[in-house]
């Protein structure tokens, strides 16, 4: 089975890594396709991302990750992926995530499994550790230390 686990991941967190290394578990292969929002400002470039997210996820085998060029139905076919994994932390991220599942299903033909937070995790998201960094909040107990490195080097 191929899996493709799609978000901006900007930047990638723990709960992300966490999803990652689950899904890595009981797929063949697990793509991570590093999507471009046009609803977020970026605060990493998307190809900055891609790098960070394939040092954070190096020691997993089977993953590697890419750049999205499109729709993540599409993304996925094109890679090949029969599966499409999405990580969860409540009812907000269900509601939000069910209508594009369906979407993703009846017109793209591929299924979508989300994987549920685990305790202890379920309020880290990328857009509170963007916040903390507004703050100058230190976010290293949330993020992997590739991504430390690079917000500490690229701290404006």
């Amino acid at each position: 089975m191929i899996a493709l686990f799609p978000g901006s991941f900007d930047p990638f967190t723990f709960g992300h890594l966490d999803v990652a290394e689950r899904a890595a578990a009981v797929a063949d292969r697990l793509i991570i396709g590093v999507g471009i929002n046009p609803a977020k400002r970026g605060l990493i470039a998307p190809e900055d991302r891609v790098d960070l997210v394939r040092e954070a996820t190096a020691y997993l085998p089977g993953v590697e990750v890419t750049l999205l060029a499109g729709a993540t139905m599409d993304e996925a076919s094109r890679l090949g992926a029969t599966l499409i994994v999405k990580g969860v932390r409540g009812a907000q991220d269900t509601d939000f995530e069910a209508p594009q599942a369906a979407l993703n299903l009846e017109v793209g033909d591929i299924d979508t499994w989300w994987i549920p937070t685990r305790p202890g995790l379920g309020h880290v998201s990328s857009s509170a550790v963007r916040e903390l960094l507004s703050l100058e909040k230190d976010v290293s107990r949330y993020v992997p230390p590739a991504v430390v490195r690079y917000l500490t080097d690229n701290r404006q």
